[in-house]
């Protein structure tokens, strides 16, 4: 597929910035009760969109690049003591409903609020990372503590559209609920 780049990214980066200009209240109404926006762009865009995002966002901002995050996570457990995991648990060890701590979710969420603390707003990127892992920016969003935030979470989200449906990575439905959608 051709890259829209060029045409699309003051169209989609101008709805951005106007969403992130609203209200907390006026946000949150619009996004269900949440506290997110998805921003929406052609997965074989995404090294643009996240280039020119780091060179518009940089006060009050702060990245979390979840390829990066999944590492840092990996090496704090050690490559061996993951493997062990991985092979005991599967996708448990991204995601458990039996605990909540050692996951790579939970690992995540703590970054997201330590962002969140500074008073910043976390934006996520790379976020294909996640797919496969028994979550999506869904659990996210919903999360108790990112419905507590005082800015919004914003999700780089590559996928495709189509009939009124946003395919991630033109492969999972996503859904709009609790965030803004800007595409």
């Amino acid at each position: 597929m051709a890259s829209t780049f060029i045409q699309d990214h003051n169209r989609l980066f101008s709805d951005l910035s106007a969403a992130l200009s609203r209200d907390m209240a006026k946000l949150s109404t619009e996004a269900n009760g949440g506290k997110s926006i998805l921003f929406v762009y052609p997965p074989e865009d995404e090294d643009n969109y996240i280039q020119e995002a780091r060179r518009r966002y940089t006060d009050g901002f702060e990245f979390i690049d979840l390829r990066e995050l999944f590492v840092e996570f990996v090496e704090s457990k050690g490559i061996e003591k993951f493997k062990k995991q991985f092979k005991n648990m599967g996708t448990e060890v991204f995601v458990s409903q039996n605990y909540t701590d050692g996951t790579f979710y939970s690992f995540l969420m703590k970054r997201i609020a330590e962002v969140a603390d500074k008073e910043l707003s976390p934006i996520l990127i790379h976020t294909g990372t996640i797919f496969k892992m028994g979550f999506s920016n869904q659990n996210i969003m919903e999360d108790p503590n990112v419905i507590k935030f005082q800015r919004p979470l914003i999700f780089f989200y590559p996928a495709t559209i189509k009939d009124d449906t946003i395919w991630f990575l033109d492969k999972q439905p996503a859904s709009k609920y609790r965030c803004v959608v800007v595409m």
